[in-house]
């Protein structure tokens, strides 16, 4: 017989436990496992270093720049229309006879429906990435206005210093628990201030600030 309180085994005839005064039971409910918060900072205590962190993070979405979004779309869109443009220049000289192709009368027009095909889908998708150019220049300067106005509000208020006061840091804390502090310290400050910035953008911005007041970690 066990005690459904304080766990306590009794033998046969006992109907209550001599603790808690509980009823006694044949077998004891399974016990609740630690929460998963709880699990998390267990883990992170055993985190060799801070790159393990994000994969644990809440806001673990990847955000790219603005600045690399847009040159990856520049790139795109030039060498798609480059090869699309070339491509159906060099069918028309070839079917015009200025490039001489040696094949079958068949296999030219089997050629020209597939290539021809091929080079104005390159050419569709080189133009289309051409016109989103100007939207993502658009948001490249907005992100730069963004993140300006975060460093110069944030920098003005906080020092290294002042975020592992405001964190609670302690000079025994690890350092895996000292980035879960101060990370988490500077995102919620930056959301208090900017509730308007997209989620990934502040975890970014968390990310960036972090390493450069804390560039010994």
């Amino acid at each position: 017989m066990w005690c459904p309180k304080c766990r306590a085994e009794y033998r046969e005839g006992v109907t209550a436990c001599a603790e808690c005064g509980v009823p006694l039971v044949k077998t004891l409910p399974a016990q609740v496992d630690a929460s998963g918060a709880e699990d998390k900072v267990r883990i992170l205590n055993r985190l060799d270093g801070r790159e393990n962190l994000h994969a644990l993070s809440d806001g673990n979405r990847a955000y790219v720049e603005m600045g690399t979004k847009y040159e990856d779309m520049k790139s795109t869109a030039f060498s798609f229309l480059l090869v699309g443009a070339g491509g159906l220049l060099f069918l028309a000289l070839a079917f015009a006879g200025v490039i001489p192709v040696q094949f079958a009368a068949y296999m030219k027009g089997i050629m020209g429906i597939v290539m021809g095909g091929m080079f104005f889908i390159f050419l569709f998708i080189g133009i289309r990435s051409f016109l989103q150019l100007p939207d993502l220049k658009s948001r490249m300067e907005k992100e730069k206005t963004q993140s300006d106005a975060a460093r110069s509000w944030f920098f003005a208020q906080y020092s290294a210093k002042a975020v592992d006061v405001s964190a609670e840091t302690d000079g025994e804390d690890e350092i895996q628990q000292k980035y879960f502090k101060r990370s988490r310290f500077i995102g919620q400050k930056l959301r208090e201030q900017f509730p308007g910035y997209e989620e990934a953008f502040t975890d970014y911005l968390t990310e960036q600030f972090y390493e450069e007041l804390f560039p010994q970690d």
